[in-house]
């Protein structure tokens, strides 16, 4: 089976269109399939749209009484998936999820792990501003010293679940594909190339203080991989 972790806060404008997007790649092929939206007790109806969307092909877990984190929701979402393969991916439009199947295939060549990756060949990104691009490009830099994976910071990726079994993930901040990355236990990954578009609806979920938690986890990782 393949779990679909796509974690939401405030994306009510969205969250039924990616929904319906994901459903429309898996359903034509011989996939078993759940999508699993984990809601960060929005305030503008997110999970009441998505479980209507959702039907039997998943279910919205809610997030309520804990401390709103993008990684945390992800997390929780990896502990409820019954899935052998995991996709992680954004509810706002940038993640095609089109690309899935890609995934499927290449985890069947033994891939551990595949990243939709920005700065692999044919890779790249769509409507941002160059200062967000060069920030980017800093950060898969600096990321550089815990992993060799170009795209270190990429939040759209396929991995086998068994490769997580026994690893303790603590990540800091909004980077959990960085924290699964360099933590479990891959033997083999492939990027794959994509173009990340820029959300056309809603605002970005980054805050004043993203860069040092980023900086910090960083940190942290790179004494990890040293252990």
């Amino acid at each position: 089976m393949l779990s679909i972790i796509i974690p939401t806060f405030n994306e009510a404008q969205n969250v039924q269109e990616i929904i319906k997007r994901t459903q429309d790649t898996l359903n034509p092929l011989n996939i078993d399939y759940e999508i699993l939206i984990v809601d960060d007790a929005s305030g503008d109806g997110t999970a009441d749209r998505a479980a209507k969307s959702l039907g039997t092909s998943g279910k919205v877990i809610r997030r309520e009484g804990v401390s709103r984190s993008l990684s945390l929701s992800v997390l929780d979402g990896i502990t409820q998936a019954r899935g052998e393969m995991i996709v992680v991916m954004d509810a706002d439009g940038s993640h095609p999820p089109e690309l899935i199947p890609q995934f499927v295939k290449e985890i069947g060549n033994d891939h551990d792990l595949v990243i939709a990756s920005r700065y692999c060949k044919g890779g790249g990104s769509s409507g941002f501003p160059l200062i967000r691009k060069l920030g980017s490009r800093f950060a898969c830099l600096i990321g550089s010293i815990a992993t060799p994976i170009k795209d270190n910071t990429s939040g759209f990726f396929c991995i086998k679940k068994d490769v997580l079994e026994g690893v303790t993930l603590t990540p800091k901040g909004f980077k959990i594909g960085l924290e699964v990355f360099v933590k479990a236990k891959v033997k083999s990954f492939k990027e794959i190339p994509y173009i990340f578009v820029n959300r056309k609806i809603g605002k970005s979920k980054l805050k004043a203080n993203t860069v040092w938690q980023y900086f910090c986890q960083v940190n942290e990782l790179s004494r990890h991989k040293r252990k």
